[in-house]
């Protein structure tokens, strides 16, 4: 998952990134690292991802613009933008695309040609890259709202017939294209199941690469606890993964500061880390143990001043985030960028530069080491947290989501601390459960604490309310909210909960093991396109010399493969030297000079087939980046 895993790939792609920068058509392009993968290893090669969040899921554009791409205010995408992602450390981008405004018919449903034209065109900057690539369906579904994906059931016809059109306009692409059925969709869970069974049966119909592409299947809500239930179904498929996203916790995530329902500024206490620990854990152990992997599409934190979100806490909850990802087989995470145009902006499309470069650090420092923990798990009946880092306003709100991801049951809840008075305190438990199979309803079951210091709330899945009975429920691993609600004080100093079997526990310890890097396979005849030029004889007498001298000391000033002329290199180099062969770009006299590794006056394919091979031998030798 990390770099290393990323390079292999890289050798066998470079004449074919040459090709598509001279036009050559994206949809040949073919590379060993995704050919013949299953599911879990394409994941793994995914590593870490980026949004390109508000431009092709803006909605509610026409009327007043026809240009959906910059209608919420985001500049036009284009290669260099993706190229310069692909440098701070990211090897997959998400497109999120809202097509239902974007028909020509709405009694056909046919998409408009030169909108698939577009999205094709952005998703050959992320090839060029030899980057994979997620195209969903994301806003033609809103909260409340009466878009068509609202119709529920009813809106099958329409999904089915859009997802075909694109299905067939991409079906030539390689495996590094994923296809996402839908997002954040609160169906229930019948009709999602259904929606994400259609999904597959249509692309498995369409044929082409679709036959075993890799399909992304919503979850419910893309939240981690309701997709992480009986109740969601994964169809039987090799090649699917399942999406949650991560905005745990939601105070710090996205409550602004005007947020009624909590706001808090800091994050990045052991407990909070933990948690994301246990809640990566719970997606593991809840699919990827199964050999289904799990793509977090979206994570994130609010950035603008307004938010007062504590900017090294910002930087430090991303890379908990990444890292634990990296760290887990079958597991990519991507982060939620809204450019220069929305509430959590990270890299400036306008410049081409990253807003924090601190933030920027993070994410290569990643890429070039690893994630620099794993983890080690204990199995346990019985989990003891500490409530001093959980206290609100209203008492304690404690995160138990990374828990129940095998079926356990919880027993009962045991309440630890101390009367501050004589009389017996008394405890309200409220949690998420399944009522009448309805998720997200809210039950509580109640505890007494006494002068032993101790009090036990019994979960018998029986809820008692008031007014209506007992009423039968199903405990949903999402929060406690424990508050005083009659009697006496007390200090609480943790919580207890009982399982009726054993829970995984997660705890990380420092990896310092770097990844090695596969052996480099040789291009094949395969691997060429029809566009890509046929080395000429001095193409092949130059690769020959410049393999003997690519580990020489280079000329004074010069820096080997710096085709850009910024002081390092790295895979953007390789895509600028490729662009200059074919004649698409120009350098400056010291970038052809940083470039020219053969020293024969002039770039050749065979150049930038030695700067991917010096960045492996470098990267090896832990020597990145390159410095004179």
């Amino acid at each position: 998952m990390q770099f290393f895993q990323k390079v292999t790939s890289a050798v066998t792609s470079a004449v074919l990134t040459a090709s598509m920068l001279a036009g050559g058509s994206a949809a040949l392009f073919t590379s060993t690292s995704a050919a013949d993968k299953d599911a879990i290893q394409i994941v793994n090669e995914m590593g870490m991802g980026w949004n390109l969040g508000n431009t092709f899921d803006c909605w509610n554009t026409r009327g007043w613009t026809t240009d959906t791409e910059t209608a919420w205010g985001n500049v036009t995408t284009t290669q260099d933008m993706i190229t310069a992602i692909k440098a701070s450390g990211f090897d997959s981008i998400r497109i999120p695309v809202t097509w239902y405004e974007n028909i020509t018919d709405p009694a056909t449903y046919d998409i408009d040609d030169a909108y698939l034209a577009r999205i094709k065109e952005v998703v050959d900057y992320a090839y060029a890259n030899d980057m994979y690539v997620i195209v969903n369906m994301h806003w033609d579904w809103e909260s409340g709202g009466s878009l068509w994906l609202n119709k529920g059931a009813d809106a099958l016809p329409q999904f089915k017939t859009m997802w075909t059109e694109i299905a067939n306009y991409f079906k030539d692409y390689d495996q590094h294209l994923v296809f996402e059925s839908m997002n954040e969709v609160t169906f229930d869970y019948d009709v999602l199941n259904s929606f994400n069974q259609s999904f597959v049966d249509l692309m498995r119909e369409s044929g082409g690469n679709n036959a075993d592409r890799l399909l992304l299947l919503a979850g419910k809500n893309d939240d981690l606890t309701q997709t992480c239930s009986d109740s969601y179904v994964v169809p039987d498929d090799d090649m699917v993964a399942v999406s949650i996203h991560y905005y745990t916790p939601s105070t710090f995530c996205v409550a602004d500061i005007n947020a009624s329902w909590g706001h808090t500024e800091t994050w990045g206490t052991e407990t909070e880390i933990q948690d994301v620990y246990n809640n990566f854990n719970k997606m593991k152990e809840t699919f990827v143990d199964r050999g289904i992997p799990v793509i977090v599409g979206e994570y994130g934190v609010l950035t603008t001043e307004k938010d007062q979100k504590d900017r090294d806490d910002i930087k430090l909850y991303l890379n908990t985030v990444a890292s634990t990802a990296l760290a887990i087989d079958g597991l990519s995470a991507f982060l939620w960028d809204a450019g220069n145009a929305g509430d959590m902006q990270f890299f400036d499309r306008k410049e081409l530069k990253w807003f924090d470069p601190t933030i920027e650090a993070v994410y290569k420092n990643l890429k070039q080491n690893g994630a620099g923990i794993k983890f080690e798990y204990t199995s346990t009946k019985e989990v003891t947290i500490p409530l001093a880092e959980y206290k609100d306003e209203y008492g304690y709100t404690v995160t138990v989501a990374g828990y129940g991801a095998n079926g356990e049951k919880l027993e009962k809840v045991i309440l630890n601390g101390k009367l501050t008075g004589d009389e017996a305190a008394g405890y309200g438990i409220g949690f998420c459960a399944k009522i009448d199979g309805q998720s997200n309803s809210w039950a509580a079951e109640t505890a007494t604490l006494d002068s032993s210091g101790t009090g036990t709330a019994i979960f018998d899945g029986i809820f008692e309310d008031d007014k209506i009975g007992d009423i039968p429920y199903e405990f949903e691993f999402s929060y406690l909210s424990i508050q005083n609600w009659w009697g006496g004080t007390a200090d609480l100093d943790s919580v207890t909960l009982v399982f009726d079997k054993g829970v995984t526990t997660v705890t990380a310890v420092k990896d310092d093991t770097k990844p090695t890097p596969p052996e480099t396979p040789a291009p094949t005849e395969s691997d060429t396109q029809p566009d890509t030029p046929a080395p000429t004889e001095s193409n092949t007498e130059s690769s020959s010399d410049s393999e003997e001298d690519s580990t020489q000391t280079p000329p004074e000033n010069v820096l080997w493969g710096d085709a850009n002329d910024n002081g390092e290199v790295d895979i953007s180099d390789v895509v600028l030297m490729n662009r200059v062969y074919v004649g698409v770009d120009e350098i400056s006299e010291k970038g052809l000079a940083n470039a020219d590794v053969d020293q024969s006056g002039k770039i050749e394919l065979a150049d930038s087939m030695n700067v991917l091979k010096l960045l492996v031998h470098l990267l090896e030798q832990s020597d990145f980046p390159i410095s004179q």
